[in-house]
């Protein structure tokens, strides 16, 4: 026997929201840490920063690649929720 399916919109559109900004705050705190850490580190002067850098850079890579991650389930929400809502719309275009 089948199961019944549903979808509620405002949820999905809730949630692809959710997303959204938290890939915004994400950015914006990678954004805010790497100004504050640049700050500090401007009179570091041997061979450990330049050690540093080269981690540092795998680690924002690493960050940015979650933070677009993140930016991407909340468009696909978007995409699935609009594709929900269009079949629902043309099923009942059938009927009416």
């Amino acid at each position: 026997m089948s199961q019944a399916f549903s979808t509620d919109y405002a949820t999905m559109k809730q949630a692809e929201a959710m997303f959204k900004s938290t890939h915004t705050q994400m950015v914006q705190a990678l954004d805010d840490l790497e100004a504050d850490i640049e700050a500090r580190l401007a009179v570091w002067e041997d061979d450990s920063r330049d050690a540093y850098f080269e981690a540092k850079a795998k680690w924002d890579k690493a960050a940015r690649e979650m933070a677009d991650l993140v930016k991407e389930f909340g468009e696909g929400i978007g995409t699935a929720q609009q594709n929900y809502q269009s079949a629902e719309q043309s099923n009942t275009e059938l009927w009416g």
